[in-house]
């Protein structure tokens, strides 16, 4: 096998940075992305960040078979730890408390896309922040996981 046929068979992947980068650490999955667009990556990768509203991810959800969602999470896990799990490894939403959907966050979007039978592999790699206040700038402790974050989503891509 050549490597343009090992490419059409490789699963169409979509790596989503998602993040309000306002809000410090929270902003670590956008940030991720940017640095994503500096590496060479398979031409069956695409690359999207999604800053605030998770209702706008459904539409780039399809058209993938695979989507890996990086994102500050809090996991009441040591800051900075990493870890990698699926949607069916989080509560679903209820809905009960959802008044706009501009605002619906990934646990909501992650519920409907399952509702609206969306057929794809999706994994999360979430990040425990350890500051989520306003500001541009993140801690110290988020920017220096950055390289570990990229070299995780790397080997989801395989």
């Amino acid at each position: 096998m050549n490597d343009d046929e090992a490419i059409s068979i490789a699963k169409k992947t979509l790596i989503v940075g998602i993040g309000y980068i306002l809000c410090g650490d929270d902003g670590l999955g956008v940030r991720v992305i940017d640095e994503l667009e500096k590496e060479s990556l398979p031409e069956n990768v695409r690359l999207h960040s999604g800053d605030v509203s998770g209702l706008d991810l459904l539409k780039v959800f399809p058209g993938h078979e695979k989507i890996i969602i990086v994102d500050a999470s809090d996991m009441n896990e040591t800051p900075g730890t990493i870890k990698v799990f699926t949607p069916g490894e989080i509560k679903k939403a209820d809905f009960k408390d959802q008044f706009s959907t501009h605002g619906m966050a990934l646990i909501e979007t992650l519920t409907l896309a399952e509702k609206l039978g969306l057929k794809c592999e999706i994994q999360i790699v979430g990040i425990q922040p350890e500051a989520t206040f306003f500001s541009l700038e993140m801690s110290e402790l988020a920017k220096n996981k950055i390289p570990e974050v990229i070299e995780t989503v790397k080997r989801l891509c395989v």
